[in-house]
């Protein structure tokens, strides 16, 4: 299904993030995002989504890493108090260069 999305992350820089509309949610709740890549695109592509999202101060970069078994690497996102950007979904799902991704919701912490 690749092309059905005008942007991958090839063109990120054409797209100014910070326009992007914020779809605020219930306080305290985060959504996040969990995808793999072939481990030697890894710090091509986080180099990419930490310029896109430098000045998105809701966008928390939890974590990135090599999976245990396979050759993948991954990357954690979590937007804070807002659902994940949809055009970034669209990207996650039409980019080729993505294995696979998961969405999940949690609460704040509380200590």
């Amino acid at each position: 299904m690749s092309g059905l999305v005008p942007y991958s992350f090839e063109t990120l820089e054409d797209v100014v993030s910070s326009e992007m509309p914020m779809l605020i949610i219930e306080q305290g709740v985060y959504q996040g995002v969990h995808f793999t890549v072939a481990v030697e695109r890894l710090d091509w592509l986080l180099g990419k989504i930490k310029a896109w999202f430098a000045n998105r101060d809701e966008v928390i970069l939890v974590a990135t890493g090599r999976s245990g078994k396979g050759n993948l690497g991954f990357i954690i996102l979590e937007w804070e108090y807002c659902h994940i950007d949809p055009l970034f979904l669209a990207i996650l799902e039409d980019e080729e260069l993505v294995e696979d991704y998961s969405v999940y919701a949690r609460t704040e912490e509380v200590e």
